[in-house]
């Protein structure tokens, strides 16, 4: 059982005394969606090609209707109201918390124990929420000025659960920045290799990606991956507040990113596909 820290999870209304002979209203449920993945982040040398690979996700029903993104429903704490626009889809945060009792500060050096916590995860998807324990050790100056900061924690078990919360637990997800590992075989992972330059024409997908969009490797070849999309496409999808632009020409200068839109294969047929793309040395 934690502390009671200052800033923990989400503020709770105060509760207020019920009037007389009126009901209590029942509290607001929150539906838990899991179509959303989130992204994984990795760091690069020098750019070279391109890589992009996604997790596909084909939502069309039994009925024959076509797919479409769902949109978390959330409930802000502060006024109990709940909205489902762009603005207020729920993403995945993460904060520190900090007892101020278990503060101990000597000279110009402060330790102390903290917690890293994950918070909306579940609800956007997420098997559970990451909690990581750690100790930090801060040093200051003569004038109150930070010189040094140092976090101690278990960076192994975090990663277990990571893996664990995300569902991937006993496979390790390798980021392909070389090409060597971007031609390695992938059984699950559809991949598709471009150039690093504008057009950034195909060159090189696999087989899973072959599987999906219905393209071969030499009708794909030199192409663009426009080829895939459809009336359906969102062209903006890749631009979200207070994320990485999914635009090629930020990835060729080794800022990695990604997105999730709706694509077409050669026939047609629409599919749902969340999208990473690194850059890679040659």
């Amino acid at each position: 059982v934690l502390p009671p820290f200052a800033g923990i999870g989400k503020r709770v209304a105060p509760v207020l005394p019920a009037a007389p002979n009126r009901p209590i209203q029942p509290a607001a449920s929150i539906p838990q969606v899991n179509n959303f993945i989130q992204p994984k982040k990795t760091t690069t040398n020098a750019p070279g090609i391109i890589i992009s690979k996604g997790i596909v996700k084909n939502e069309a029903p039994d009925n024959g209707a076509s797919s479409s993104l769902q949109q978390s429903v959330i409930i802000d704490p502060d006024n109990g109201t709940t909205s489902s626009d762009d603005s207020s889809i729920a993403q995945i945060q993460a904060h520190y918390h900090i007892n101020e009792d278990d503060m101990l500060l000597t000279d110009d050096v402060l330790m102390c124990p903290f917690i890293f916590r994950t918070q909306d995860a579940v609800l956007c998807g997420a098997l559970a929420e990451c909690v990581m324990p750690g100790m930090l050790r801060a040093e200051f100056s003569d004038r109150n000025k930070l010189l040094q900061l140092e976090m101690v924690y278990d960076a192994m078990g975090f990663m277990q659960q990571l893996e664990r919360a995300s569902g991937s637990e006993g496979k390790p997800h390798i980021i392909p920045n070389s090409l060597e590992t971007s031609f390695q075989p992938s059984t699950d992972e559809a991949r598709v290799i471009t150039t690093a330059k504008p057009p950034y024409l195909i060159v090189s997908v696999n087989e899973l990606w072959t599987r999906t969009t219905k393209y071969t490797q030499m009708e794909a070849e030199e192409k663009e991956l426009s080829i895939l999309h459809g009336k359906r496409t969102e062209v903006g999808a890749g631009r979200r507040p207070g994320k990485p632009a999914h635009d090629y020409s930020d990835i060729a200068q080794g800022k990695p990113a990604c997105c999730t839109n709706i694509y077409y294969d050669k026939f047609g047929r629409d599919f749902i596909a969340f999208v990473s793309s690194y850059p890679v040395a040659k």
